[in-house]
């Protein structure tokens, strides 16, 4: 697809890894509601999350985290949740790393893609 905005937060404090990642998904998705993008494709490595929302039975211990998720994706008109690897998610990866290993901790929402992951997101356009 094509990115419309790219955007980086980062957050402290934070306990746990699958925490992290909840914060982080439901912190895309309120911003994409927030910007009015109502058909949104999310790709994260996350798949007990993912699991929580679409295999609620298999995955009982997050289902406080699938309840929120699920809540917050109302405010969408259309969407699609997959859970994809790091090496697919490469884009994503390199971002959230710019924030804990490059400390960019100014956070920041911006239209189109990031120049300095043209090539990265170039190359994940044309394997796909």
């Amino acid at each position: 697809g094509v990115v419309q905005l790219h955007s980086r937060r980062a957050f402290s404090r934070i306990d746990s890894l699958v925490e992290a990642k909840h914060l982080a998904l439901v912190w895309a998705i309120k911003s994409m509601a927030f910007h009015k993008i109502n058909k949104v494709f999310f790709e994260v490595e996350a798949p007990d999350l993912v699991g929580a929302i679409t295999r609620p039975r298999a995955w009982p211990a997050f289902r406080g985290y699938g309840a929120e998720i699920l809540e917050v994706l109302q405010r969408l008109g259309e969407w699609e949740l997959q859970s994809i690897s790091r090496e697919e998610n490469k884009c994503a990866f390199l971002m959230a790393r710019s924030v804990t290993k490059e400390q960019r901790l100014q956070s920041y929402v911006a239209q189109g893609e990031p120049e300095w992951l043209r090539r990265v997101l170039d190359e994940d356009r044309a394997r796909r």
